[in-house]
């Protein structure tokens, strides 16, 4: 799983919009949002910087958050 951390992802609109653009950019990614947290992982055969640049282009600030 990919952990990434987005800290303007700050109500459930935000983790519908995040989980439809990940969606759109692999429909078989496995996607668990923790909104508290500000946290998603992600199960994607998209490498890391693609998932990135995939939340940039939503108009997120998202960055991968260390292991």
């Amino acid at each position: 799983m990919i952990q990434i951390l987005i800290p303007d992802m700050t109500c459930g609109g935000c983790a519908a919009a995040i989980t439809r653009a990940l969606k759109s950019a692999d429909d078989a990614a496995q996607i668990q949002i923790d909104l508290p947290a500000h946290q998603v992982s992600v199960s994607s055969d998209l490498g890391a910087e693609r998932l990135l640049a995939t939340l940039k282009a939503a108009g997120f600030t998202p960055s991968l958050q260390a292991a």
